[in-house]
């Protein structure tokens, strides 16, 4: 049924090439595997998909780690653009968990790589899939755990093959940023979720959306983007150009938010006072949206969780709090107008523009995620409580906060300009 040489098995219906066979003999005289250690012959495999042979064995994690090379390439004498591997996200729920279970003696297993000694010959196993894992057992050497760990092993790759098993060995089903964002936020602990629990922003016992939310639950983003505004803004000094943030989202965590976190009391009366304020306002812009007739888009029902609208209203509720009849006007924008009117006005936002300046595809105020609408965003805010003749936001109110924004603009552009005279 099969042939046997020395201690590799080439089953029958196979023509594995002399090079292929040479370098599985060459491979295993240098990196005597486990199963080659106690008599157990190892088997030349097939991939029929790209025609690539190889063999399945077992390495201790510190050969794995002092052979093994992460930045593996294509064709190393044309060019190092075109690495086979996706970036290492080493600040990540499902890394922590991955180098934590390595720690307690796990084993990984079909850790695939390629035996190429043609360049970088000291680490001859270039990874195709499984860097994370290799990273996470060279942590676990430094607890002193060594374990095997299994390695698919592939022997003389043309770049064809090499593209083939590499793609296919970093294609995953996709995880949405905000599925990441509430991973590594549980990670980081509850006080996050407790908070927007106890403010109103989550319902007891629930969780924060891992997508964008028809039902208008705050994800991760969302819920960070509002605390971290909300810092900046009691941080601000001056009456200048003030910018909001909208925190980012996915593999690594926003560096601004790890900053502000680490010092904030969750309990402070005045972030609860804040968080309270925003989830209402959030719920009557639902109701009054959804329960009327005319322009009940779920797209104006969600206006206050738009990263923009969310960033300027806690940066403008920060910013505010120097001046708590402002704050108090701020606030009781929810109370401005009557049903069936929603707070937030999406409708005139979405009709305000600067005629000259913005483009016809331009879909209103609170509509994009740059520093421009979210400085448009907070001029909306800011003038609300503190200029407008009656409260409320309005298309006259809106449209002035952009020219108000331009006028600020301008003259921070000019200043900076007469600094360099």
């Amino acid at each position: 049924m099969v042939t046997k040489q020395a201690q590799i098995i080439i089953p029958k219906d196979y023509e594995v090439p002399d090079i292929v066979l040479e370098m599985a003999k060459e491979f295993l005289k240098l990196f005597k595997p486990s199963e080659s250690v106690i008599g157990i012959p190892l088997i030349i495999y097939l991939d029929k998909k790209s025609e690539a042979f190889y063999i399945i064995c077992h390495l201790k994690g510190s050969t794995i780690v002092s052979k093994t090379d992460l930045d593996a390439v294509l064709d190393p004498e044309e060019s190092e653009d075109y690495k086979l591997n996706r970036n290492l996200y080493l600040n990540t729920f499902a890394y922590n968990r991955m180098e934590n279970d390595a720690k307690g003696g796990r084993s990984f297993e079909d850790i695939v790589i390629e035996y190429d000694t043609s360049y970088r010959s000291e680490v001859p196993l270039k990874v195709f899939g499984g860097q994370h894992r290799v990273k996470a057992i060279e942590a676990a050497l430094k607890d002193k755990v060594n374990e095997k760990h299994g390695l698919r092993v592939y022997l003389d790759l043309t770049t064809e093959q090499k593209f083939d098993i590499a793609t296919a060995n970093n294609t995953s089903i996709a995880v949405s940023n905000d599925l990441l964002d509430r991973m590594q936020e549980d990670l980081l602990g509850a006080e996050l979720r407790n908070w927007c629990q106890r403010v109103g922003l989550l319902r007891e016992g629930e969780h924060f959306a891992d997508r964008r939310s028809a039902e208008g639950i705050p994800t991760v983003r969302i819920a960070r983007t509002i605390v971290v505004n909300y810092f900046i803004g009691r941080g601000v000094k001056e009456d200048i150009l003030h910018t909001p943030v909208v925190c980012k989202s996915g593999p690594e965590v926003d560096k601004k938010y790890i900053e502000i976190r680490v010092n904030i009391d969750w309990g402070d009366a005045r972030l609860v006072l804040m968080g309270k304020e925003f989830a209402e306002l959030h719920k009557l812009q639902r109701e009054r949206v959804l329960n009327r007739d005319k322009d009940n888009y779920l797209e104006f029902a969600n206006k206050a969780v738009h990263p923009s609208i969310a960033a300027s209203w806690a940066f403008a509720a920060g910013y505010l709090e120097r001046e708590r009849e402002s704050q108090k006007a701020h606030y009781g924008l929810r109370n401005a107008v009557e049903a069936p009117a929603d707070p937030l006005n999406a409708a005139a936002l979405l009709k305000a523009r600067l005629k000259g300046a913005d483009p016809d595809t331009y879909r209103g105020l609170g509509s994009r995620i740059n520093a421009e609408e979210l400085r448009r965003m907070f001029e909306v805010f800011s003038l609300q409580a503190t200029k407008a003749s009656k409260r409320g936001i309005n298309l006259k109110l809106a449209n002035a906060a952009i020219q108000t924004y331009h006028a600020k603009k301008a003259k921070f552009d000019a200043d900076k300009a007469v600094e360099k005279i």
